[in-house]
Parts: C-alpha cells; sequence; structure tokens
C-alpha cells in the first residue's frame, strides 16, 4: 500500500514564483506543480521551498486520511 513516505519521496516538480502577500509585501511562493493547492511561502526562495516540504507532507497525509491518493508526478522521458 502506498503511503505518505511513498508519496513525499516521489519527484514532483515545484515551481517559486514571486508574490504580493496579502499584507502588501513581497514574498516567495513555492507550489507542488502536480498537487493543485499544495503551497506555501517564504522570505526567500530556498525558505519557500523548505516550508513547502513541510506543507507537501500535510498535503498529503490529508489526502490519504480522507480515503484519497494523491496524484504522482508527471512522467519525465530523458532523451
Amino acid at each position: 500500500m502506498k503511503n505518505v513516505e511513498y508519496y513525499a519521496g516521489l519527484p514532483y516538480r515545484e515551481e517559486v514564483s514571486l508574490e504580493d502577500c496579502t499584507d502588501g509585501t513581497r514574498c516567495y511562493l513555492a507550489r507542488v506543480v502536480e498537487l493543485p493547492g499544495c503551497e506555501s511561502h517564504g522570505d526567500t526562495p530556498r525558505e519557500a521551498r523548505r516550508n513547502l516540504q513541510a506543507a507537501k507532507r500535510l498535503f498529503i497525509e490529508t489526502l490519504l486520511e480522507n480515503g484519497l491518493n494523491p496524484a504522482e508526478p508527471l512522467s519525465v522521458e530523458v532523451r
């Protein structure tokens, strides 16, 4: 059975972009492409990615607890 460890170890694609936060400041938003809604932010790209790791794990745990299977990463063909 696939569990949190399995999904958390998959090579999901992450994107980081500079955004306007709700308080008007600038921050970096990191998101997992294959898991819509799985995102986090930080003051630097590195912090946003680090925060995303915890958010991804919680996101996956929540899906599994609700009987849903998280999407797996899109395969990338290497030539």
